[in-house]
């Protein structure tokens, strides 16, 4: 889904004039969501990238060449040359763009569409010097290098805010930045709520386990003190799992699965997650009151009844979305997507 995103917000940069289109104007708005959420034609995102390459290589290089010789005022077009320092904000309305120049940044909210690789940088995703950004969204970013500088299209503003420590780089081999989920992991990675499968391996497309949700789950709420006690008979003391399940069974957050079991290791599905996440939301005072229509989607008629208000809410809430619209509410969660969804819901809790 991610791909087709970016796929359809290329190819409407190509059908309106390319991208050298995109400095000739800052008062039209250059790229907007209703567009990008669109079906459009992913045989030319190729086409469209290189493009975008070798107009973004371009204009990048002649700002390195004139920042190096010492101008402050290096820029081509309708780009302008801007710099800040750590901690500073950099904001910007949907539409308008950026060149990436040197320094550390990182998307604080809103969504940047990478045109340089064709995919969403999402709250928490890093900025790659030399590439070019969109904002799909109105998007904030934050410096996180003691210096930064990039070449802004159209308005971007600088204000001051406070110090911030660069984010810990992933240390997960499976887990690249071209992939859709990539700012989702480094988002639940560098909050706490997920750790890897081994020091290397974070184990994208592997399934999510009752046990892990349960874990993840306790850690969003801050790792309350749970007392052991053995309501769920397949639930011992002191395994890495315990406290989590312990504490979310106390809380009604989970149920188990009869005969006084839990099932721990048993995958959890789409479904399930919506409904613990519901309850989860409900627990903490979170208005629960969004609903969205799942008729739109061709397997609703799978939702079971037990999970229908769960995940209605979940799709109002935008925490879970749909994939060519399937819902698969059946479908084990892998967790690159439950990684997705944590993140959707800890960003929707904030607001």
């Amino acid at each position: 889904m991610k791909k087709r995103f970016l796929a359809g917000g290329l190819a409407l940069v190509l059908l309106t004039g390319g991208v050298a289109a995109f400095a000739d104007s800052q008062s039209n708005t250059l790229v907007s969501l209703s567009y990008l959420n669109g079906t459009f034609w992913n045989d030319l995102t190729a086409i469209v990238r290189m493009d975008v390459d070798r107009n973004t290589t371009a204009l990048y290089n002649e700002f390195a060449e004139q920042a190096s010789s010492g101008g402050t005022e290096a820029g081509s077009g309708a780009f302008a040359a801007q710099n800040g320092v750590n901690g500073d904000i950099v904001s910007a309305s949907v539409g308008y763009g950026l060149i990436w120049a040197a320094g550390s940044g990182v998307v604080q909210s809103g969504i940047l569409v990478d045109a340089t690789e064709g995919r969403e940088v999402n709250p928490g995703g890093m900025l790659t010097a030399g590439h070019r950004y969109l904002a799909g969204t109105d998007a904030a970013l934050v410096v996180t290098s003691d210096t930064a500088r990039w070449m802004a299209e159209g308005t971007w503003s600088v204000t001051a805010g406070n110090p911030v420590q660069p984010p810990v780089a992933l240390p997960f081999t499976d887990v690249s930045e071209g992939e859709w989920y990539y700012s989702d992991v480094a988002y639940v990675y560098r909050s706490g709520l997920f750790y890897g499968t081994s020091e290397t391996e974070f184990s994208p497309n592997g399934k999510m386990q009752r046990c892990m949700m349960t874990t993840v789950l306790h850690r969003l709420a801050g790792k309350p003190p749970v007392s052991y006690s053995a309501m769920f008979r397949d639930i011992p003391d002191g395994k890495w799992y315990t406290s989590g399940t312990i504490w979310a069974g106390q809380t009604g957050v989970v149920n188990g699965v009869g005969d006084g079991r839990f099932n721990p290791s048993a995958n959890v599905t789409r479904q399930e997650i919506a409904l613990i996440l519901y309850r989860y939301a409900a627990k903490m005072g979170y208005d629960v009151s969004a609903s969205a229509d799942l008729s739109g989607f061709s397997d609703s008629a799978s939702v079971a009844s037990w999970s229908k208000e769960a995940m209605s809410w979940a799709v109002g809430a935008g925490i879970l979305k749909g994939d060519n619209r399937l819902l698969r509410p059946e479908g084990d969660a892998a967790r690159s997507e439950v990684s997705a969804m944590l993140h959707r819901f800890d960003s929707w809790s904030k607001r």
